[in-house]
């Protein structure tokens, strides 16, 4: 949870378009049709969410807010990701932070805006603050572009460790949908932990949101995150100008 800090913590309605011989459709022959079992299931639907975004491109946005009980500040990190998975994988990542209010200095000098480039394994970093433009090559391990990072598997996983969930199926435009809401365990750094889950029956998560109370040395802060896929089989996902520039 410290990461949270330095704004590298890390949001959501996703639709893929029913197989049919009569329209279009973005679920590709493998993609598994998830039961209520399955997604109650969590290595199952980590697994299915995997094997389904793997194989063609997609969209995640993410809002992370973080507050102090006091209400003297509040930090928001917006994310976006475009990815294309498949060979020679190809992945644009940008992250925004704003501060308002009594914010801790972390906070208030974090960089305006950091892009990240991928192509294969080369990735490329622009960071943008108050006090100019960068642009370098930095390892692929260093950066927000790597596909399990990209996945939000880790924060799936936290479901695993629930007290009790619900679950309710729902239909939208002929697609069905599982809603799981759930509490989770305490741990020694966080409570009143909270999550709400949207999954395609398509095969992967469409949309997470988490509630936590996280200890802090300054005293606890409140964080929410809504993670979101979409566009998927339906994202473009090509080079921006300054990996050419450098600029």
């Amino acid at each position: 949870m410290k990461r949270v800090t330095q704004f590298a913590a890390v949001c959501v309605v996703c639709l893929l378009l029913t197989a049919g011989c009569t329209a279009p459709t973005n679920v590709p022959p493998s993609s598994p049709e998830l039961t209520e079992d399955d997604v109650t299931d969590t290595s199952a639907l980590i697994q299915a969410h995997t094997d389904t975004l793997r194989s063609q491109p997609f969209t995640v946005r993410s809002t992370t807010t973080i507050r102090d009980t006091n209400n003297t500040f509040t930090a928001t990190i917006n994310r976006s990701w475009r990815v294309d998975p498949r060979q020679s994988v190809r992945a644009l990542a940008i992250r925004t932070p704003t501060a308002t209010g009594d914010a801790p200095r972390s906070y208030q000098q974090a960089p305006e805006r950091i892009s990240a480039w991928r192509h294969g394994n080369e990735t490329t970093v622009r960071i943008e603050s108050d006090t100019g433009v960068q642009v370098r090559q930095v390892q692929l391990l260093n950066t927000s572009v790597r596909l399990n990072r990209v996945l939000h598997r880790q924060l799936i996983y936290r479901y695993s460790t629930r007290q009790n969930t619900t679950v309710e199926t729902l239909t939208r435009n002929g697609t069905q949908f599982y809603r799981m809401m759930a509490n989770l365990n305490d741990t020694h750094v966080s409570s009143n932990a909270s999550m709400t889950l949207l999954v395609n029956q398509r095969g992967y998560v469409q949309q997470i949101k988490t509630r936590q109370t996280v200890a802090y040395r300054s005293g606890p802060r409140v964080i929410t995150e809504t993670v979101r896929f979409s566009r998927v089989d339906n994202t473009r996902v090509e080079p921006p100008s300054w990996v050419e520039t450098g600029a």
